[in-house]
C-alpha cells in the first residue's frame, strides 16, 4: 500500500473504511430494535386481545353463595326471584343440584336453560342438562287430535302442577297435601276445595285437568 498511495491517501481510505463500518452497525442495530419493537408490540396486542376477548365470557355465578344483587342480574331472574332463591337456598342450606331451582316459585325449565350458561355447574351435569332438554308436558302442548294434554291432578307431581296457570309451588304443594289427607279427587271440580284454589282459578285450569 505504500507504494501506491500517498500518507494523506491511506488516512482517507482508513477513514472511509472506518465510517462504513460505523455505518453497517448502526443499520444493524436499527434492523434488530425494529424486530424487538415489532415483538413487544405484538406481546401487547396479543395480551389486550386475550383481556377484551375474556371480557366477553359469561361470568360463571355460583348459585350456593351469590348474594340477592347479583342473582337479581341474572337473565329471567328479577329482584323478587332473587330473593326467592336467597330463601330457598338458606332453608334448604344450599341446592345440591341446579334441577332444585325448579322448585322455586316463577323458575321453569325454559329459565334453568336460560341460566345454565351463566351458573357453576352443581350436581351431575348429564343429570342436570337431561332434565332441561326434557319436553314437559303442559296444558300448551297441542296434541295432533287439536285436543291439549291434560294433568292428572290425583298423580302428577309437583313440579308439573306448577305448570298449570295460577298455580305456583304453594298452591301445588297444597294440592298435593289435599290428596294426601282427603284422597284422590273424584271430580276436577273438588280441586276448589284446596286452600287457594276458587273459581276464577278453576276456570283458568278446567279445561287442562282430569282426575
Amino acid at each position: 500500500m505504500n507504494k501506491y498511495f500517498t500518507p494523506d491517501e491511506r488516512n482517507i481510505i482508513i477513514l472511509m473504511v472506518v465510517f462504513l463500518v460505523i455505518g453497517l452497525v448502526v443499520l444493524n442495530v436499527k434492523n434488530i430494535s425494529s424486530v424487538l419493537d415489532a415483538d413487544s408490540t405484538s406481546t401487547v396486542q396479543d395480551s389486550i386481545k386475550k383481556v377484551v376477548e375474556k371480557s366477553h365470557e359469561p361470568m360463571m355465578i355460583n348459585i350456593n353463595i351469590a348474594d340477592i344483587e347479583t342473582l337479581a342480574e341474572l337473565p329471567g331472574i328479577g329482584p323478587a326471584k332473587a330473593q326467592a332463591i336467597f330463601e330457598y337456598r338458606t332453608q334448604q342450606e344450599s341446592l345440591s343440584s341446579l334441577i332444585e331451582l325448579v322448585n322455586i316459585k316463577g323458575i321453569g325449565k325454559k329459565t334453568l336453560a336460560k341460566l345454565l350458561p351463566y351458573l357453576k355447574m352443581i350436581g351431575d351435569s348429564a343429570e342436570v342438562y337431561t332434565f332441561v332438554a326434557e319436553e314437559t308436558p303442559t296444558k300448551d302442548i297441542t296434541l295432533t287430535t287439536g285436543e291439549t294434554e291434560k294433568i292428572n291432578i290425583n298423580s302428577a307431581p309437583i313440579e308439573q302442577l306448577q305448570n298449570l296457570k295460577g298455580i305456583g309451588q304453594k298452591k301445588a304443594q297444597a294440592i298435593i297435601d289435599y290428596r294426601n289427607e282427603q284422597g284422590s279427587f273424584e271430580t276436577i271440580e273438588e280441586i276448589m276445595n284446596v286452600k287457594g284454589i276458587g273459581q276464577g282459578i278453576f276456570d283458568k285450569i278446567k279445561n287442562s285437568i282430569e282426575v
